[in-house]
């Protein structure tokens, strides 16, 4: 993908309402809270279990069609709000995940949306455990106990892969990648691809996967869990007879990339082949999801007192991310309880949650045990080798981060005599060494040793909140009045604690929400709803593949046929007739934003192929004799060139392609069905700076003209051609296959 696009407009004000009361409803617990049903719900819900129900009939004939509209429109405005559709709400996390779904049925349409937030359910019944989260966590290891290798049930005895989220960025230099692929190939001659192996079911399948693959495998699992849950508790038809529509989180500061990787492996595991009616995707941030639960349960319990233009600041700490949102009270009424908000400058964020704690766990025990007891303790084997840059935990490191999370949960930063001892696996610190804490085969962590794991999430949360403050006291010359502290780590005392002294010495109240765990995904259902704010715009899928023609660097392994090899004139084999995808079928768009791919390129010829130039821009050409004359009105003569020579002309194929698995070879493309465009470039419009030359002592003297290929892809795809800034080709295609003539 190419970098980011300028970025959009200021949004547009908030408003959130919350009823005067909220009668019968129970204080949100982070512990387990129950899904049953009421009467009523079993009545109106039950009812799509029979076919010839006039509700369901009513579904099946909903304001909304089930297909989206075509790609050119992408107003969510068309939206109506509510409807007889289920929302499900996806906060897929670093550490944690969780579910949220609320069902709208047409009859609720006068009812008024802060009311329909009440109904609101968290998917709590996960594999082998009742809770309002479930790890990211998953694992191809064999399991001989017959565990599910995901979330909460992953055998004991397993390779774990964790922090896959962080994987989708692209925050690896060249020098990493190197590292990762030494270690893959290194790793891969150790392997154990007996016949023995594969038997016992032990082949390292993640080797041959992508973060997204990971994503999209773990996904699934949290796809049918899904559909377990609202067959169970809202109705077994539902699904197969319901509009859905799904709202994904992401944090703050979030590239194109992994937003697009994101979007993809949710789709794939929130397939039709689960939810035959599943129709819209769209997007919102964590930050901006809590800040409309959180504001909105705040204000309902009356844990606020603002003014008008008062401003707060949502933190919302999680496993992987800390991301803040900012906004301001544009207008109040407190008898009504009512508000509308204003977004402060953009959400901020950064990598500097909880995982940074766990690294820093693992690098104190390491230093702790010595790098004999270490490796002991990290098990590195053959296939841990060869990851392929993935984050594994094995069995006894797992064991033993189990054993710190209740540590890491309860620490308040609060000075104790005594430390924490943690027992180490069976044969790891079996000789006492009471300087470096040892004792009787457990580790003894201080207050200090926590403090300094904490440490770097900790402080980068308070700048981060600091660079929020000075925002909005500096630049925009505002009073803030309180922090709201949400996510998973910001169920942290220590964190809490520090926040609040740092509160303090800026008379700034710090509040922590008992829902915080679960605030993203509830907050993410109410902005679907459109709860006195604008919808999130719908995410649409690429229609069609989107690449050049090109010639890449020969290789046997690549499947290059020995036909297709050309030699260049600096004697690199090429494998031609190559086709390269910049934009695939599938990948988001969002509305308003286009999607940018770019390639640079470059083409060589003869040097006394290429015409001489008059300094004006102008070629010249090569035999005097034969520059054609022609006079002007007034008399003089001027030298007009004659047209430059077929030699000077390069040509840039461009294919958009329809199919789901595209052709890696130009002959391959279907013509009667796919797109293809021929780009005819002239290489005398090329800047002199985007020129260079070289010389072949056999062939002499050449010149190098370089290029940039841009693909850009909104409403249509368009592509150019471009050198300097200067345009020198370009060409549009329709966008949608429907659009495509055979």
């Amino acid at each position: 993908m190419a970098s980011l696009p300028t970025r959009p407009p200021p949004p547009p004000p908030i408003s959130i309402s919350v009823s005067p009361a909220f009668p019968g409803t129970p204080k949100r617990e982070v512990s387990p809270i129950s899904t049953r049903r009421s009467e009523d719900e079993v009545d109106e819900w039950d009812a799509y279990d029979d076919p010839q129900d006039a509700l369901l009939n009513e579904a099946a004939t909903s304001s909304r069609t089930d297909s989206p509209p075509r790609f050119p429109n992408f107003s969510s405005a068309n939206i109506p709000t509510p409807e007889t559709r289920m929302v499900v709400a996806l906060d897929y996390g670093t550490t944690f995940s969780g579910i949220a779904y609320l069902s709208v049925a047409s009859r609720q349409k006068d009812q008024d949306l802060d009311a329909l937030a009440d109904d609101i359910r968290v998917l709590q019944g996960w594999p082998t455990h009742e809770s309002e989260k479930v790890p990211s966590e998953i694992s191809y290891s064999p399991s001989p106990k017959g565990c599910r290798q995901w979330g909460y049930d992953i055998d004991d005895n397993s390779r774990v892969l964790k922090w896959t989220k962080l994987e989708l960025e692209e925050t690896r230099g060249r020098s990493a990648e190197l590292r990762t692929l030494a270690e893959t190939l290194w790793g891969m001659r150790l392997l154990d691809l007996s016949e023995d192996a594969v038997i016992r079911n032990d082949i390292p399948r993640h080797l041959a996967k992508e973060p997204e693959d990971i994503v999209k495998d773990y996904l699934d699992n949290i796809a049918e869990q899904t559909l377990e849950e609202i067959c169970t508790q809202v109705g077994r038809r539902v699904a197969d007879n319901i509009p859905i529509d799904m709202v994904i989180t992401h944090p703050a500061k979030w590239s194109d990339k992994a937003l697009n990787s994101t979007y993809r492996a949710v789709r794939a595991a929130f397939k039709a082949d689960l939810f035959p009616k599943i129709r819209n995707f769209s997007f919102v941030s964590e930050p901006e999801a809590c800040a409309h639960y959180t504001l909105r349960e705040a204000l309902r319990e009356d844990r606020v007192n603002f003014r008008k233009n008062d401003c707060f600041i949502v933190v919302d700490a999680g496993g992987g991310t800390v991301d803040l949102a900012s906004y301001k009270v544009v207008s109040l009424d407190l008898d009504q309880k009512q508000f509308k908000l204003e977004q402060i400058g953009y959400p901020i964020g950064d990598n500097c949650g909880a995982t940074c704690i766990d690294r820093a766990f693992e690098q104190f025990i390491e230093q702790k045990l010595g790098p004999e007891d270490w490796e002991k303790l990290i098990e590195t084997d053959a296939q841990d080798q060869a990851t392929g840059g993935h984050s594994i935990i094995k069995p006894k490191l797992r064991m033993l981060h189990g054993r710190f999370e209740g540590i890491k949960h309860q620490f308040d930063g609060k000075d104790q005599k005594l430390g924490f001892p943690i027992q180490l696996p069976r044969g790891i610190g079996t000789t006492d060494d009471e300087e470096r804490g040892i004792m009787n085969g457990a580790i003894k962590i201080t207050v200090d040793d926590l403090k300094t794991m904490f440490k770097h999430s900790v402080d980068k949360t308070l700048v981060l909140i600091s660079q929020a403050a000075t925002h909005i006291q500096v630049i925009q010359k505002l009073k803030i009045r309180k922090i709201f502290l949400s996510g998973g780590f910001g169920r942290s005392p220590y964190l809490y604690e520090r926040v609040k002294a740092w509160g303090m010495t800026s008379s700034i109240q710090v509040d922590r929400g008992d829902d915080c765990w679960s605030a993203v995904t509830r907050g993410a259902i109410i902005k679907s709803l459109g709860v006195h704010t604008s919808l999130p715009p719908i995410i649409r899928p690429c229609p069609r593949h989107y690449g050049i023609k090109v010639r890449t660097q020969y290789a046997p392994y690549n499947s290059h046929r020995p036909s297709e090899v050309d030699v260049d004139v600096e004697g690199v084999k090429w494998a031609t007739d190559q086709i390269r995808w910049f934009i695939n079928k599938g990948d988001a768009l969002f509305p308003g934003k286009p999607m940018v791919s770019t390639y640079d390129c470059h083409w060589s010829m003869r040097a006394a192929h290429f015409p001489a130039q008059n300094g004006t821009g102008r070629a010249l050409a090569q035999n005097p004799g034969s520059v054609s004359q022609r006079f002007d009105k007034r008399g003089g003569g001027n030298i007009m060139p004659p047209p430059p020579p077929p030699e000077v002309f390069r040509e840039v194929v461009f294919v958009a392609s329809s199919a789901d698995e595209p052709p890696t070879r130009f002959a391959a493309v279907n013509k009667g069905r796919d797109t293809v465009v021929t780009l005819k470039c002239n290489l005398t419009k090329i800047p002199d700076t985007n020129r260079s030359e070289f010389t072949n002592k056999d062939a002499g003297k050449f010149y190098k003209f370089w290029v940039k290929v841009e693909i850009h892809v909104t409403e249509k795809c368009e592509v150019k051609i471009t050198s300097g800034g200067k345009v020198l080709a370009s060409a549009e295609v329709p966008l949608g296959e429907s659009d495509i003539s055979a």
